[in-house]
């Protein structure tokens, strides 16, 4: 017998080196959350500054109202689909990440 498999069958236990799978996704959803969030943010600040200009206000509009829900149903409603639920946590942060980023970027160039 190989005294090397003994050593390895019946030594000490070795922890599994963890994988670090998924990092290059996660750094990619960050990077979109990051630019759909500043947008967003942007945008809300415009249209309240806008709203500031006009004179007295009695707080926000109801007319953001249908967009501000339209934008934070359309993760909501792709995290519930089955095909996305089956996804690893990085690649659902993304395809979500990917979903609102693309509307930031249609509501800022609709708004230019």
């Amino acid at each position: 017998m190989n005294p090397d498999t003994y050593a390895t069958l019946y030594g000490p236990a070795r922890p599994a080196r963890p994988r670090r799978r998924g990092a290059g996704v996660a750094v990619a959803a960050a990077a979109l959350w990051t630019v759909a969030l500043v947008l967003l943010w942007g945008l809300g600040f415009l249209a309240l500054w806008g709203e500031a200009d006009r004179g007295p206000t009695d707080g926000i509009p109801l007319r953001w109202a249908p967009t501000c829900l339209a934008v934070a149903a359309v993760p909501i409603a792709l995290l519930c689909t089955p095909a996305v639920r089956r996804l690893s946590v990085p690649a659902r942060a993304l395809v979500t990440g990917l979903a609102t980023c693309t509307i930031a970027v249609f509501l800022a160039v609709r708004a230019v």
